[in-house]
């Protein structure tokens, strides 16, 4: 297959350089990520200023290259500039850091599989656990296996999120599940200069059942199917048959 990989972490990133390298022995791959981290900035497009596009060439076995753009940015760069290769498969990750529940919201990772969904190409956003160090090796073995098996019942517009539990636990198992709700209690801190940065820090006391949040941390692989089309169809029928303006 072809396979374009992307990040919000930025080029530099282990967890992008294990997935890349993994999937080159099988694969024809291209890179194409952030220069720096992008993480949280969502489906951020860069219209304002313009964009440099710099030959990285330090993950073996692919053609790779840093943006000065957002993550969304990637996967266009990639379809207009990088045209010859025509990507089989989108694939965001490996994300320092999971994208559970409501998190795919903010996310750039998640919003790379969304692009790629917009062009009509199947795209997997795989994510771990912790923010810092984790065994991407071992994420990408199963990335790579996740791939291959779900390719194959991905439509065009398909969209999976993956998220790996913590790594210092023993993988139990996977689990296909629906979205939960994240909950998180935010604080705002003034910097010195008198700006302010947000912390924020999951609310523990949110109860979560048959959904993605619990099942990852019981020490399973969750798997969700997502699409990019948030139309409310029960509404629109209500208001069809209701509703005269």
């Amino acid at each position: 297959m072809r396979i374009l990989i992307c990040n919000d972490d930025g080029i530099e990133s282990s967890g992008l350089k294990a997935l890349a390298e993994k999937l080159s022995d099988k694969n024809e791959i291209l890179v194409i990520a952030p220069e720096g981290n992008r993480s949280a900035c969502s489906h951020t497009l860069t219209v304002r200023e313009s964009i440099q596009i710099t030959e990285y060439g330090k993950i073996k076995g692919c053609k790779s290259f840093s943006i000065s753009g957002s993550p969304a940015d990637c996967v266009k760069i990639a379809i207009h500039i990088f045209s010859d290769f025509v990507p089989d498969v989108v694939i965001s990750g490996i994300n320092k850091g999971h994208n559970l529940g409501s998190d795919i919201m903010y996310s750039g990772t998640v919003a790379i599989a969304y692009e790629a969904a917009f062009f009509g190409i199947p795209s997997f956003a795989f994510s771990a656990f912790s923010h810092g160090e984790s065994d991407f090796d071992l994420y990408s073995d199963f990335a790579a296996e996740i791939l291959y098996k779900l390719y194959p019942f991905t439509d065009k517009n398909g969209i999976w999120n993956v998220n790996f539990p913590d790594s210092d636990l023993d993988v139990k198992g996977t689990k296909f599940t629906p979205l939960g709700t994240k909950v998180y209690i935010d604080e705002y801190v003034k910097d010195s200069d008198g700006r302010y940065r947000i912390y924020g820090v999951v609310d523990e006391s949110t109860e979560f059942s048959d959904c993605d949040i619990e099942w990852n941390k019981r020490g399973y692989i969750t798997i969700t199917p997502l699409k990019y089309d948030k139309s409310d169809y029960d509404l629109l029928k209500i208001i069809g048959e209701k509703c005269i303006l």
